[in-house]
């Protein structure tokens, strides 16, 4: 779940990004590209929801033997990661509830509850932008912090693979 969440993050981000760039005329073009990152949005959101409940029932294995502010920035990177995740999608598609304008989900629109309000639209817009940026800075911060354990051959990067996810499902059919 983690790696298909974080190919999805490093598309839709540069998708966000990049679909600034297409000319609001005509309007085809650039709202297949809104729709296309909405939908992918939606998914996000809800992989997150899932990913939330299996780290609600299954917790992380508690971090020990590296100094406090390691362990407090490891607990901060991955909490903002968190909410940037779930906060991101949300108000993406508030903004989308609150421009007047139908929410498609891969081409199929879903019930419209909300209604057209500029202010809102705006507000939403802001969020959803400001958490790219907190969403990037938390991203970078992991992958640095990846890095460095694997750089310093520490340990700590087996916890992160998906060969640490095998072995751990081996000793549960093994015990």
């Amino acid at each position: 779940m983690h790696w298909l969440i974080a190919a999805l993050v490093i598309v839709q981000f540069a998708w966000g990004w990049s679909m600034q760039a297409i000319p609001k005329q005509p309007p085809g073009l650039r709202a297949d590209a809104f729709n296309l990152h909405k939908s992918v949005g939606l998914v996000i959101f809800s992989l997150m929801l899932v990913r939330l409940g299996w780290r609600l029932a299954h917790p992380a294995p508690p971090i020990t033997g590296l100094p406090q502010w390691q362990r407090a920035l490891a607990r901060a990177t991955h909490a903002a990661l968190y909410v940037a995740l779930f906060v991101m999608p949300l108000a993406g598609y508030l903004g989308s509830v609150f421009s007047g304008y139908p929410v498609k989900w891969f081409g199929v629109t879903l019930p419209a509850w909300g209604w057209k309000d500029p202010f809102l639209k705006d507000l939403m817009s802001t969020v959803h932008l400001w958490t790219s940026c907190l969403l990037l800075a938390a991203f970078t911060l992991h992958v640095a912090g990846a890095a460095m354990h694997a750089l310093a051959r520490d340990g700590y990067l087996r916890r992160m693979t998906l060969r640490s996810c095998a072995d751990a499902d081996a000793s549960l059919g093994s015990g």
